[in-house]
């Protein structure tokens, strides 16, 4: 790659040490080693703030980004942002997961069928992210898949999911629907529990938590995907660099066990790859939440 000399900015839209943050840092150590530039990872906290920093960037190579499945469900509501998938060059999606169902260990219920009963009779507090994360959406669509109206959930704002499952185990909210690998913390020592994944297969390092087409036979799966990018108009020959270099970074095995002790769940897509899917996810995104209606709009101030 051109200008080994020069350190490369790698933006997360995120906090430091959440989940996208581990990601990326770890990516980041591997792509370094691999297309013989350092990387520096700066955290621009406030999802829409972080991608629309990624976005404005020059597309000169200096700046890349880790975005996440959210920017198919930002611009959907009104006076967020006019971001789209469009606003980048897609580089590689490493990282896709799913939600679950996490609650606190005492909870009462261990089951997904008892949570829906009580949801069902109860109006709850959800956590983990903005009003237009995509942990949010994933349960206001579980339940509204049951026949749950949306007006049974409110939402308590967070920067991140470990933030809304501390305010679950502070008793602050019900349930945070994140994924099991950034909730491994809590979960292995006992303070919290996983109910359900809301994935197609379960999760390799929880293999006991069923998925909800198993608990209950409906299915409802929502992928969340974490995608390296760089601003629209990088040029071919530096964004088939990248590709490469993330391509190493795939086949490493340094990569491999790191992302393994962190439970972490790679199913890479690449430039072209990524960008169509990241296209299907917007599309799903928008007609979902239009069918949710005003419940699933946002009023967050965590930009």
């Amino acid at each position: 790659m051109p200008e080994t000399q020069n350190s490369i900015t790698l933006i997360v839209p995120y906090v430091h040490d959440g989940g996208s943050d581990q990601r990326a840092r770890l990516v980041a150590k591997y792509l370094s080693q691999h297309i013989d530039r350092p990387i520096d990872v700066q955290n621009v906290t406030g999802a829409v703030n972080g991608h629309t920093a990624i976005a404005n960037a020059a597309p000169d190579g200096r700046t890349i980004g880790l975005i996440t499945g959210e920017i198919g469900m930002m611009h959907w509501h009104e006076g967020l942002t006019a971001l789209t998938p469009h606003a980048f060059t897609p580089l590689a999606a490493p990282f896709v997961e799913s939600s679950a169902i996490i609650v606190r260990k005492d909870a009462p219920f261990d089951t997904l069928s008892e949570f829906i009963d009580y949801c069902r009779n109860n109006a709850i507090t959800g956590s983990g992210g903005p009003d237009f994360s995509v942990w949010k959406f994933s349960l206001i669509g579980l339940l509204n898949a049951v026949g749950i109206s949306a007006g049974n959930v409110e939402w308590l704002e967070t920067y991140s999911g470990e933030q809304g499952l501390a305010n679950v185990l502070e008793g602050k909210a019900l349930v945070a629907p994140i994924t099991m690998t950034d909730a491994r913390g809590p979960l292995r020592v006992g303070q919290a529990k996983a109910l359900a994944t809301m994935e197609d297969l379960r999760h390799p390092a929880f293999p006991d938590i069923p998925t909800v087409e198993e608990s209950i036979g409906v299915r409802w799966s929502v992928a969340h995907w974490r995608g390296l990018v760089a601003p629209r108009g990088l040029s071919s020959e530096l964004t088939h660099a990248f590709i490469a270099g993330l391509k190493q970074v795939e086949m490493d095995p340094g990569f491999q066990q790191e992302a393994k002790e962190n439970s972490f769940t790679t199913r890479w897509r690449f430039g072209a790859e990524f960008g169509l899917y990241m296209d299907e996810d917007d599309v799903q995104f928008g007609r979902i939440i239009g069918l949710l209606g005003d419940k699933a709009g946002s009023t967050s101030k965590l930009h």
